[in-house]
């Protein structure tokens, strides 16, 4: 059956390519408006939106507000993080998974961005999306649309030559592996025609905040998920650093994650008797990332949470599988700048394999590279955080 995919791959890419066309051809005319408006176009995850924050805020200096209304068109799971930010006028959340939808929401969204009469369209997305990103840019309708070159991880040669053409600009991009960090620094030094350097990401948070029940002072904090089972260190290793950080500080757990991913936390908690507190599922991203402030180190799978807790400035103990090593963790080393997540990982042969393990396992079981970090690694490092922290 998969020698048909690539068919029906490109039916599907024409199908969207049909109905976006029919949602856009009979559009209201778009809003009069007195400043230029210009669209970020930004549909990936956390981690994604939160290295890229560095970059972000460069916007605001390039499109003053006295001159440009700037709109991020946002994915909706980092909404609640982005909306508080300075560096925009307003925030579209767009649901990605509804919108890659033959949907009456798919239709209303295409024209809400076409509606906001935009002349200026960018999307700084390296792995360029045909149904999100590239569609909202094409109905944007901008009489400059600007994005990177990009690679083909998440497009065929169908949906490249269709989307290239609803470009007024490609910023061209190196194809060897660098870090998002510098890839979005690539691409910002590209549309401002000028050299610019990557920084480490930051998140400026309040240090005000109601109904967080924090007691005692002194916690870490522990964030078991990562979305795919394979992705993810084994919940009795976790069991085994709260045990020891407990003997070590006495310093109570806070387990952080999705509403779908409290059962991990359920599991944690019922295996390991170092004093953890379950607040998977009840904390806004907003909210997260004021616990990660205040949190005395963070020890994560490769998520956005891990992006967060640095961006925040809490140490971060982040344990790496090796199918995107070096695109998003580690970190560059960045000169005269100080980075604040550790990595820990077992080198593999096989490294940079786009998660398309070679090997065989079992649903719900980790990648061997996953697996293979031990204990005793993780624990070296969080060990190191905790003296640092006490000296």
């Amino acid at each position: 059956m998969n020698h048909f995919k690539p068919y029906f791959i490109i039916i599907k890419s024409l199908l969207y390519y049909l109905f976006d066309s029919l949602v856009l051809w009979k559009t209201p005319s778009p809003q009069k408006n007195q400043l230029e408006v210009v669209l970020l176009i930004r549909q990936d995850a956390i981690g994604d939106f939160v290295m890229w924050l560095d970059t972000a805020k460069e916007y605001r200096e390039l499109y003053p507000s006295e001159n440009y209304r700037i709109v991020l068109v946002g994915n909706a799971v980092w909404f609640d993080l982005a909306k508080g930010l300075p560096y925009w006028d307003e925030v579209l959340p767009i649901n990605v998974k509804k919108f890659k939808t033959f949907s009456s929401y798919r239709r209303n969204i295409l024209r809400k961005v076409n509606s906001f009469g935009a002349q200026i369209a960018v999307q700084p997305t390296f792995s360029r999306e045909f149904y999100h990103g590239d569609s909202l840019v094409r109905a944007s309708n901008a009489f400059h649309k600007v994005s990177s070159v990009g690679d083909m991880s998440n497009r065929n040669w169908l949906k490249k030559t269709l989307s290239d053409r609803w470009h007024t600009e490609l910023i061209p991009a190196t194809q060897e592996q660098i870090s998002e960090l510098e890839r979005n620094a690539e691409f910002y030094s590209g549309v401002l025609q000028k050299q610019y350097l990557p920084c480490y990401p930051k998140l400026e948070i309040s240090d005000k905040r109601e109904g967080l029940d924090l007691q005692p002072r002194k916690f870490y904090m522990l964030s078991l998920g990562a979305n795919q089972g394979y992705r993810e260190w084994p919940v009795d290793y976790y069991a085994e650093i709260a045990k020891l950080i407990y003997k070590k500080t006495g310093w109570r757990g806070l387990i952080c994650g999705t509403e779908q991913e409290r059962y991990l936390g359920e599991q944690l908690q019922n295996i390991c008797d170092a004093p953890i507190k379950n607040y998977t599922g009840r904390t806004t991203l907003s909210e997260l990332a004021w616990l990660l402030k205040k949190s005395q180190i963070l020890i994560s799978n490769e998520t956005g949470t891990a992006h967060i807790s640095s961006a925040v400035g809490t140490s971060t103990v982040c344990i790496l599988g090796g199918g995107h090593f070096g695109r998003f963790v580690p970190y560059p080393d960045l000169p005269g700048q100080t980075n604040k997540i550790k990595a820990v990982f077992h080198k593999m042969h096989c490294y940079g394999c786009n998660w398309e393990c070679v090997y065989t396992f079992n649903d719900g079981e980790p990648a061997p590279c996953i697996a293979n970090v031990s204990v005793d690694e993780v624990w070296e490092e969080v060990e190191k955080i905790i003296e640092t922290l006490a000296s």
